[in-house]
């Protein structure tokens, strides 16, 4: 899937994300960035991002990558979620996940063979100086087309 449609997929398609404000920055078959502009409604009490949109901003760039590293090729949706939380979010963030070429083509060989598989997909989130907010790893099971 290219870059456009990811951006249309993800900043118009799925309501929730809209709502929580998720922005495509790149997107190409080995990386993704997404942005998440800072805005009050996604605050807390004590002024921080709410984890619940810290989570959805991970989330959605795993989800973001499968997109354009396996396109129409494989079906997914989200497994399980580990979050860790290392600072708080402040400011506009950044989720970035990557997957490389080979690392994508095994998925898709596994699927291939097995009809599904479960892949672990690393996201890191920062704040505007570029300090790790939080890593998530975002399981995603991978399914055959069909």
């Amino acid at each position: 899937m290219d870059a456009s449609a990811v951006k249309n997929l993800v900043e118009e398609m799925i309501p929730f994300v809209k709502k929580v404000g998720v922005r495509v920055g790149d997107a190409t078959a080995t990386k993704v960035r997404l942005e998440l502009p800072h805005d009050a409604s996604n605050l807390n009490p004590m002024g921080i991002l709410h984890a619940g949109a810290t989570f959805t901003l991970a989330e959605t760039c795993a989800a973001a990558i499968c997109l354009t590293a396996f396109g129409g090729r494989a079906m997914f949706i989200g497994k399980a979620v580990d979050i860790r939380f290392r600072r708080p979010g402040k400011g506009d963030l950044v989720a970035v996940a990557q997957l490389t070429p080979a690392d994508a083509q095994r998925i898709l060989d596994g699927v291939a063979r097995d009809g599904k598989l479960d892949a672990p997909i690393t996201v890191e989130v920062t704040d505007p100086a570029g300090e790790p907010v939080a890593t998530a790893t975002v399981t995603m099971s991978i399914r055959k087309v069909g």
